[in-house]
């Protein structure tokens, strides 16, 4: 069925068998192509029939055919085939891939034929890919869910149902047969899928019987992470105490685990694989600095998909020369606050990761040195300054491309103390040196009378005064260098105080002659 009003239906007219199809929900029909010359069993429409409009019919006789042109016409499988590929009554099935992978899928309902699978385009003949079905085997419907899960309804008494997660596998599928919840006489008949609960009739304890949850989905791995490194304990030379988690998958009550040097796991060594009904296994012992693949899938009730593979690689081995820690000397004080950061070598390090911090738990490093800023020596001389008279733990360790060793022990170190502070001193400025004028005596009264007094027209001076000598230079003082506090000098001449005294000396020369006149003229 197409859709609510196209179909296609399988028939025999005694000579041919044929399919017809409508598009009007049965109000009329096509004419009917051939598709061999027997009975047909079974047909089905690609995932993709919108598109590619295939369909693959499977007869009573073991004859397979398919249509690509919507049912015009019917081709066997394989095209050249001259006889019957299979026996019995084929049920068919589509991979949910077909559009990409081309390949289908039948099973016969005679006893030990099992599954076969075919590779339109590619194969020439069909190749059975279920090796593990019980003895006596029959097969009588097959059905593919949308991840990809086969599943074929068996009918042989208690053999439950034949059920695959991967039979596109090119190096051949794996099966498992389901009979959980079955009795023992279960006989199935029939196979019908929707999303991922199926349906079987048991024809003979007349149930219906229901599957669901069948574990299709893969198991979701959790430690050691992806490609994780430095994993395990060194003791004497070997890698311990490696644990494997993975997250529990709902409904499964046994996992299988598996260990191995590379991605393959065609061949998996002795001890690198186990069963637990944990979601944890311990790994035995293994290599220091070795890189391990690891899957796990569920083994119970039924079978699960494999994990995703993820690696992790084994610590380097620092037993024989563990990392010592030698500069800065632990508890050691009055350290530069650019240390030099010293410790020993480990063979086949190819480099060093450092942390330095002032908490003990390195939540926040001051120095971080790690990744693509590892040093390639064993000492380095710090560049970045840490703060004065602070308490500081560091920690080493030792890495290569493709793991790393533990974290040293941890050193402590405290800085030296803050320098202390230089307040500048200046010199006492010298006083600025000052001139005194000589006192001159006070000159002495004299009271003339009125007829004594010369009109200024009349007065001559009997002495010219002596010019005053020069004034001999006074070199000046320069000031004293005091930033701030000296007074400012006089911006008068040296010589102007001998100028002053030489003037007030002629008044008072002048006085006297005045004084000796007014008193010869008081005589006469």
């Amino acid at each position: 069925m197409v859709d609510d009003t196209t179909l296609f239906i399988g028939s025999y007219d005694g000579t041919n068998g044929k399919v017809y199809h409508t598009t009007n929900s049965g109000f009329s029909y096509s004419t009917g192509a051939l598709a061999g010359s027997q009975q047909l069993h079974s047909i089905v429409l690609s995932p993709s029939y919108e598109q590619d409009e295939t369909i693959l019919t499977g007869n009573t006789n073991g004859w397979i055919y398919w249509s690509d042109d919507n049912g015009a016409s019917y081709q066997p499988l394989p095209p050249d085939a001259t006889s019957a590929p299979l026996s019995g009554s084929i049920t068919v099935a589509f991979d949910p891939e077909f559009d990409s992978n081309n390949t289908v899928y039948a099973a016969s309902n005679t006893a030990d034929e099992g599954v076969y699978r075919f590779i339109v385009g590619t194969s020439t003949t069909w190749e059975s890919i279920d090796s593990t079905l019980p003895s006596g085997g029959v097969l009588n419907q097959i059905a593919v869910s949308a991840d990809g899960t086969l599943y074929a309804a068996n009918s042989n008494s208690g053999d439950g149902m034949e059920r695959s997660l991967n039979p596109t596998y090119s190096l051949g599928p794996s099966f498992e047969s389901v009979s959980r919840g079955l009795s023992e006489t279960a006989t199935l008949s029939g196979l019908w899928l929707r999303d991922d609960r199926l349906w079987s009739t048991d024809s003979a304890n007349i149930k219906l019987m229901t599957l669901s949850g069948g574990l299709t989905s893969a198991v979701a791995l959790t430690s050691p992470a992806d490609d994780a490194a430095g994993i395990g304990i060194l003791i004497n030379h070997t890698s311990s105490d490696v644990r494997l988690d993975w997250e529990t998958l709902e409904g499964a009550t046994s996992y299988q685990w598996q260990l191995d040097y590379d991605t393959d796991f065609s061949s998996v060594p002795s001890g690198f694989e186990g069963t637990t009904k944990a979601s944890s296994a311990r790994m035995p012992t293994l290599e220091p600095a070795t890189t391990y693949h690891w899957r796990v899938r569920a083994t119970a009730p039924v079978i699960s998909p494999w994990s995703a593979k993820w690696s992790f690689t084994t610590s380097l081995d620092t037993a024989g020369t563990s990392l010592k820690l030698e500069s800065p000397e632990a508890g050691v004080s009055e350290v530069s606050i650019k240390p030099l950061f010293q410790w020993n070598a480990v063979a086949g390090a190819d480099a060093y990761e450092l942390l330095v911090s002032a908490d003990v738990h390195f939540d926040s490093p001051s120095i971080i040195r790690t990744g693509d800023y590892a040093l390639f020596t064993s000492a380095w001389q710090s560049d970045v300054s840490l703060d004065y008279g602070t308490t500081y733990y560091w920690r080493v360790r030792a890495i290569n491309s493709d793991t790393n060793s533990a974290w040293s022990a941890t050193g402590a170190f405290t800085t030296e103390a803050a320098p202390a502070v230089q307040t500048p001193s200046y010199p006492t400025p010298e006083p600025s040196p000052s001139l005194a004028l000589p006192a001159l005596p006070a000159p002495a009264s004299a009271t003339l009378p009125a007829s004594a007094l010369l009109s200024p027209s009349t007065l001559q001076p009997a002495i010219t005064p002596p010019a005053p000598a020069s004034p001999a230079p006074v070199q000046p003082v320069p000031p004293a260098p005091h930033p701030t506090s000296a007074p400012p000098l006089s911006t008068s001449p040296g010589w102007t105080p001998y100028l002053v005294g030489a003037l007030l000396l002629v008044i008072i020369l002048m006085l006297v002659i005045i004084l000796v006149l007014v008193t010869a003229i008081r005589r006469i």
